[in-house]
């Protein structure tokens, strides 16, 4: 039971994932580009968390606004991770791969985090890569492609640096999963949170260095957008995120299950900008879904149900033996002694 609503956890982060377009539309209409958005997206975020982690404080049994910040130092290395890899290096390597092949190029190879996820889970946690996982990771990938590209492979760019760079971003991905994991299981996830937020900002702030652009896009109304932006899509969403990995969720299963984001991008796209559907994305759609409700099957408790089991004697069905051996039963019938009483006339 507790698996279950950690999914449904993950599931929601992602779906308010699928929000962030909105906000980076409106930062890019007053002159920010993507690094700064990325960058100013976690600062933004930690600001959220801070309060939240007052107020916690503040009402917890010692009434100390500065308790839930308290976190051993193993925990905190665990929050480096979190912050420098799994968010400021993944978002740097998928912008710089965006700048070499194109967005959906490098929108395809993001989706390669459920294929490192299932081996990352294997090494890491030894977690079984069982036949549905397979399957389910073979369906997400495939989804995501065709969302991505809607069928038209042409718009894949190829060159063979920001090929390389694009699966980093797709490795870094899987890898927010396993040191989130990792974290939380050592700390409070809202400590994880905040803490892999500041030290991803302080990252992506050395890394892309976005302070001037920040400054010259600056307006009442982009600091009202960044405020949702660090609250709806960030804060509230990776609460949710690093509160569902503390429930013991399979890291190799974490991926495909985010990869919702993909389906609600979409789904934003069609209801707030009246994108069109098409075909080809939505069937992108129903394997993203599909690939989310096989994962989680439970094949050992699938295998032993009934239907499973009469699907089987059914497929298994051999009309020729079933003939004999009613024969052979009718035939013992007839020379049954009290049978042939019976049927004799009286």
């Amino acid at each position: 039971m507790g698996a279950n609503k950690g999914y449904l956890m993950v599931l929601a982060a992602a779906l308010m994932w699928g929000c962030i377009g909105i906000f980076v539309n409106e930062l890019s209409a007053a002159g920010m580009t993507s690094v700064s958005i990325a960058a100013l997206r976690l600062l933004a975020g930690a600001v959220c968390m801070v309060s939240v982690l007052l107020v916690r404080g503040a009402r917890g049994p010692k009434g100390d606004p500065l308790a839930a910040f308290r976190i051993d130092g193993k925990s905190l290395a665990c929050c480096v991770l979190v912050g420098v890899f799994g968010l400021a290096c993944a978002n740097c390597a998928y912008y710089e791969s965006m700048r070499c092949v194109g967005m959906s190029t490098a929108s395809v190879l993001l989706y390669t985090s459920p294929v490192f996820g299932c081996l990352l889970g294997r090494v890491l946690y030894r977690e079984r890569i069982v036949a549905n996982k397979v399957a389910a990771v073979m369906f997400n990938v495939a989804g995501c492609v065709f969302v991505a590209t809607e069928g038209d492979l042409s718009r894949l760019g190829f060159n063979a640096y920001g090929i390389a760079v694009g699966v980093v971003a797709g490795l870094l991905g899987a890898l927010l999963a396993v040191f989130s994991k990792m974290a939380t299981e050592r700390a409070d996830s809202l400590a994880v949170a905040l803490y892999g937020f500041i030290f991803g900002g302080v990252a992506m702030g050395v890394l892309a260095y976005p302070w001037g652009d920040i400054a010259a896009s600056a307006s009442p109304h982009a600091l009202l957008v960044l405020a949702g932006f660090g609250l709806i899509p960030t804060a509230l969403a990776y609460i949710l995120y690093m509160g569902g990995l503390a429930l013991g969720l399979e890291a190799s299963k974490v991926p495909v299950v985010a990869s919702f984001e993909t389906v609600a991008t979409v789904l934003v796209g069609i209801c707030v900008y009246a994108e069109p559907m098409g075909p080809i994305k939505a069937v992108g759609i129903c394997l993203v879904l599909l690939s989310i409700a096989v994962m989680n099957v439970d094949v050992r408790a699938l295998r032993s149900s009934v239907v499973v089991r009469r699907l089987s004697e059914a497929m298994s069905f051999n009309a020729s033996a079933w003939r004999a051996e009613k024969a052979c039963a009718y035939s013992r019938l007839l020379d049954d002694a009290d049978w042939q009483a019976w049927l004799a006339p009286r």
